[in-house]
């Protein structure tokens, strides 16, 4: 599996890992960057990381780039090693610059190829790879039209949580792995405005990996109680316990949240690679109803009314989790036809 950037490519691959293991009895391990979030998230998992040279593409400058361009090759020329030495049977790329110079690797040793892509809108990385993959799978069926007819729809990896409705409203802030600038700025002012009202209520944020201290600074200054955490390895125990979400557009995070019925407002990070984030928010807002933020200034009094309805709505978010379509398995059950109809004895 390789996949790295921000936990959105790292987590499924780690999902699709596991599933492989579980369905196929197949081991593997993880490719990466060095220096990349990886580092924390993929031992977290127990799982075997390999590293190769790679610099990011998306948000960078002229000199960024150029030093991303200069990574490839030698990332190339590593994970040809690595897969060479491993004798590796099958590549599953889900998107990142880790991505692209070990899928390019794959192809020049003859390794078969396949792809996951998350986002309604594919991300660079992916595009390239596509165009090499023996399989694409896809999260939605308009993403397909990005691909073409070689494309399945597996769906997202998305873990269920069964929930434990809390006696007061719960609220999450899901900023992300990167963290949401706007959700760090307006969401203590949007529960300040909300307990004004008179409304009852906890509040969870999770920053991801930006600095939570400014955030806690600002719910005091708000006057609003609030637990702030940076990144959280393990989301059951969020999910569980949450009544409502304002969260950053990543696929897999709205995956999630509609597998789990988690009402969502979701918010999208702007500056995101192609800014899949907006697509991903207004997609899902298609699908479930769902009221998007975009960022900038927001006008707090409309929406706490709009909120403050959702929570005295009943059922408010049930019928999301029938959305949610698990994807680990049945990309898995893809990859064994590929390498079965690929097989010198087939």
């Amino acid at each position: 599996m390789t996949g790295g950037g921000t936990a959105g490519h790292i987590l499924p691959a780690l999902d699709f890992l596991e599933a492989y293991r579980r369905e196929a009895g197949a081991e593997g391990f993880f490719i990466g960057c060095e220096g990349g979030m990886e580092r924390r998230l993929v031992p977290a998992q127990s799982v075997r990381m390999e590293t190769i040279p790679g610099k990011p593409w998306a948000r960078q400058g002229w000199f960024g780039r150029i030093r991303a361009l200069a990574s490839l090759p030698p990332g190339i020329l590593a994970a040809r090693r690595i897969l060479r030495r491993e004798k590796v049977d099958l590549v599953i790329g889900t998107g990142g610059y880790a991505s692209l110079g070990t899928c390019i690797a794959a192809r020049t040793l003859g390794v078969p190829v396949a792809i996951h892509e998350s986002n309604v809108e594919p991300g660079l990385a992916n595009r390239l790879i596509s165009k090499f993959a023996d399989l694409i799978g896809v999260g939605f069926e308009e993403t397909r039209r990005a691909f073409g007819p070689r494309s399945v729809v597996t769906g997202i990896p998305a873990r269920q949580v069964p929930r434990m409705p809390p006696a007061v409203p719960n609220f999450i802030v899901l900023g992300g792995s990167e963290g949401s600038p706007i959700l760090n700025a307006e969401a203590p002012r949007l529960f300040s405005e909300l307990r004004h009202r008179g409304i009852r209520f906890t509040v969870r944020h999770l920053t991801g990996f930006s600095d939570p201290v400014a955030v806690e600074r600002a719910y005091a200054r708000a006057g609003v109680e609030a637990r702030v955490e940076g990144f959280v390895d393990d989301m059951r125990p969020v999910y569980a316990g949450a009544t409502f979400a304002l969260a950053a557009a990543g696929a897999r995070t709205l995956a999630e949240l509609s597998a789990c019925g988690i009402p969502c407002l979701p918010v999208p990070t702007q500056g995101t690679a192609d800014d899949h984030q907006i697509l991903n928010a207004r997609f899902y807002a298609e699908r479930t109803g769902a009221l998007t933020v975009p960022e900038g200034p927001w006008d707090t009094a409309a929406l706490a009314s709009r909120i403050e309805a959702a929570l005295r709505s009943a059922g408010a978010g049930q019928g999301a989790s029938d959305r949610a379509k698990p994807a680990a398995t049945e990309l898995v059950r893809h990859c064994e036809r590929l390498l079965a109809r690929l097989s010198p004895s087939a």
